[in-house]
């Protein structure tokens, strides 16, 4: 259990029972309550066509985005799924209710703090039916990193909408996640890849980033499937849809780091032409400021006219309630699996401020074993290192990462360029600085505390155990890779 928490969350009770926010009035009458449907992608970074993705076919998702508002800087609070999720379904950062690891035991998972519950209870408790589809393609994905007594979704089978109520529905779709699919009918031409200047420019590289981006196109129809199931149950006229992703694309320096290829993520909203919404999910819009993943949790709730709890730390970013837009977003990395990061992260709209507490091994050996099985770029950076091949870029993957690094987004945004060294980025370094230990305050980071003793053995056993499954397909792997080298 936690036993501290921030002052400001004590005895909030807002959306306890029988004292859930009302919907707005307007004109003595309710406002508009539509449905709320999220579709989740697993590991995806802004890699459609739509965002400018080249050499790629993501139609259902252009088309999405043709009939409502693309998003340019959307960020998770994690780049990893537990977490990540975690901070959505509940609309505050992972580290401020202690449950920013990944991979916890149940048993030390922490019970969600005063009075706080899942965004679907709050919906609930609102008179929306909630859901968790199973139906294929949905997979009723959670992985939240706490206990609740209010969790459960009421049903998971679109047939159990039976459209008297308005719902609140998520669907979650595997793919882009490991191991990746092949698509046989449209496959991405291998010599056509642009790879970020931190991964050699090896066919193995080119291979396993073609092979991710085919199975975004697969994952892309998917996301047509579920928008045509919505259609042919007469509900696309009555639902709001949000598309995004959990966090960014599963490779090298991509997933399970703070960069923004770990972070930055798709966000898509389209609302139903006869929406009163419309208005403001205007067709074919982008919205350019920065969003954290926790302001679509709060303004889910705007969308249905339920005022947020004050433990949210998301913000409304639509509508009469609308707030004040971000200047800057924050994003935590702790222990996943076997790992221990330890870092944390502020990104304003030209720079990049990381912290890296635990920094004596570089970002390519915090490679969890199942990373080192499935990833064939971990070895090729590894092999290409050991020939003196890598350039200054790809070197900062296997050097051990720095205490700080400062990137200028504006000038350098695949962020190789660390100039936290530099005298001339003084000023900016100790601004960046500053609000970081701000917002840790703020929020009350509990990743900056001791980890239990129990806590700090079920992340050792865990690695243990990891090595032991993964350790014969880290041989295949690897021996792969080296073959391909010596062609």
């Amino acid at each position: 259990m936690i036993t501290k928490f921030k002052n400001l969350y004590l005895g909030l009770l807002v959306v306890g029972i029988g004292t859930c926010a009302p919907v707005h009035q307007k004109g003595g009458m309710e406002t508009e309550r539509p449905n709320i449907l999220w579709i989740i992608a697993e590991d995806l970074s802004p890699d459609l066509a739509c965002y400018g993705q080249e050499g790629i076919r993501t139609p259902h998702l252009d088309r999405l985005a043709a009939r409502g508002v693309r998003f340019e800087k959307a960020f998770t609070t994690a780049p990893v799924c537990a977490p990540s999720r975690t901070s959505l379904a509940v609309g505050t950062y992972q580290t401020a209710i202690n449950a920013h690891h990944m991979r916890y035991p149940d048993e030390l998972k922490n019970d969600l703090p005063g009075g706080m519950v899942p965004l679907n209870e709050v919906f609930r408790r609102n008179g929306y039916v909630t859901a968790n589809i199973v139906d294929a393609p949905g997979r009723g994905k959670t992985d939240w990193s706490f206990h609740s007594t209010h969790a459960k979704y009421d049903v998971q089978h679109w047939e159990e909408l039976s459209g008297e109520q308005p719902f609140f529905a998520v669907v979650n779709l595997r793919l882009t996640h490991r191991p990746f699919e092949r698509d046989s009918l449209h496959p991405v031409l291998r010599g056509g890849v642009k790879l970020p200047a931190y991964y050699p420019d090896h066919p193995v590289a080119r291979n396993d980033f073609a092979q991710y981006l085919e199975s975004v196109q697969l994952m892309d129809g998917l996301v047509g499937e579920v928008l045509s199931t919505i259609d042919q149950r007469g509900l696309s006229d009555h639902t709001i849809i949000v598309f995004l992703g959990d966090h960014g694309r599963p490779m090298s320096r991509g997933k399970n780091n703070l960069h923004d290829s770990g972070t930055q993520i798709p966000l898509i909203i389209a609302a139903p032409e006869a929406s009163s919404w419309k208005s403001e999910l205007r067709a074919g819009s982008t919205v350019k400021q920065l969003v954290s993943a926790i302001d679509v949790t709060a303004t889910s709730l705007a969308f249905a006219g339920i005022q947020k709890p004050e433990w949210m730390q998301g913000r409304v970013l639509f509508g009469q309630d609308k707030e004040e837009e971000r200047s800057e977003v924050y994003s935590a990395l702790d222990r996943i699996g076997e790992s221990h990061f330890k870092s944390r992260a502020v990104r304003t709209q030209k720079w990049k401020y990381i912290r890296n507490y635990n920094r004596d091994v570089s970002i390519n050996e915090m490679a969890t074993a199942y990373r080192k099985a499935m990833h064939p770029i971990y070895h090729l950076l590894k092999m290409y290192d050991e020939a003196n091949l890598l350039t200054t870029e790809q070197l900062a993957l296997v050097r051990p990462m720095p205490a700080e690094e400062l990137y200028d987004l504006e000038n350098d945004p695949f962020e190789v360029n660390n100039l936290a060294a530099q005298a001339d980025h003084a000023a900016s370094l100790t601004t960046l600085r500053s609000k970081l230990d701000q917002w840790q305050k703020n929020v009350k980071d509990y990743g900056m505390e001791e980890d239990s003793e129990a806590l700090k053995e079920a992340f050792l056993q865990y690695g243990v155990k990891s090595r032991k499954t993964y350790q014969s397909k880290i041989e295949t792997m690897e021996a792969m890779v080296r073959a391909a080298i010596d062609q």
